[in-house]
């Protein structure tokens, strides 16, 4: 009996978990008191890398649920809470669409969270890109830096508004933008234009053999060949699940009462 009790519940948490990370959208008057935005040109793909990093204020409302606001189409990379030490705790999330934002939504345990994801890829066919980014606050931010780097091997780099404090890293180009005093539902928009006659990221990720012609990795896309496998996965753990609970209930059924 008590057998038949846990797969029972296993198989209806495993059939619960997607309406629940859907209808899981607390808000509780969350507001962030730090946040750091990463928008980072053709660093690693020929996309656009994006990474929300920072704390809420009040620890004493976690474990709970939130949700953030990301462009529309764009592909997740990692959605994690960090440890009062520092370790990534990845955490399960699901995305709903919308008409101009998409938005995810995930289980906080801790204060500190760790969002980042992939554009759609920037246009390759011509040398003089142009790239608009808006920030959208879904809570009140206290302070929130924007980081903004130039990709390898372009000229002619220039963000709109101006006024980010320049500085170099690791070879790379940075502007920086400290901001104060976000409201929730507003935007900050930045417009990113550069000059790049190649089609290479900045980062090596990926390369055919040595002798042969180099080919560039596509996180935007791998990931989304990710989140299907992984969705293929669920339903057939489900069903695997579904059939064994089945099979006992069942052979249960053939016994009759002791």
């Amino acid at each position: 009996m008590r057998s038949k009790v846990v797969i029972s519940g296993l198989v209806l948490a495993l059939l619960m978990l997607p309406p629940l990370l859907v209808e899981a959208r607390a808000d509780n008057g969350l507001s962030i008191g730090r946040m750091r935005v990463m928008i980072w040109p053709e660093y690693d793909d020929p996309s656009v890398l994006v990474v929300y990093d920072g704390r809420f204020t009040d620890d004493s409302k976690f474990p709970t649920t939130t949700d953030f606001l990301i462009p529309k189409g764009a592909i997740i990379n990692d959605v994690c809470s960090l440890t009062p030490g520092g370790q990534h705790i990845c955490q399960l999330y699901d995305i709903s669409e919308g008409d101009d934002h998409d938005t995810v939504h995930l289980s906080l345990p801790f204060s500190n969270f760790y969002v980042s994801f992939h554009l759609a890829p920037v246009d390759l066919e011509t040398a003089k890109r142009q790239l608009r980014y808006a920030i959208r606050a879904n809570h009140p931010i206290d302070n929130m830096e924007v980081d903004i780097q130039q990709p390898l091997r372009s000229t002619e780099f220039s963000v709109s508004p101006a006024g980010g404090e320049a500085s170099k890293q690791k070879d790379f180009y940075h502007l920086t933008y400290a901001l104060e005093d976000i409201e929730k539902g507003e935007d900050r928009v930045f417009k990113i234009d550069y000059v790049k006659e190649t089609r290479e990221p900045s980062v090596d990720v990926k390369f055919a053999s040595m002798t042969g012609r180099r080919v560039w990795g596509s996180p935007y896309a791998t990931q989304r060949k990710v989140k299907t496998i992984v969705y293929i996965i669920f339903a057939t753990g489900v069903l695997m699940v579904s059939a064994a609970a089945l099979w006992i209930m069942m052979g249960r059924r053939r016994k009759g009462p002791a």
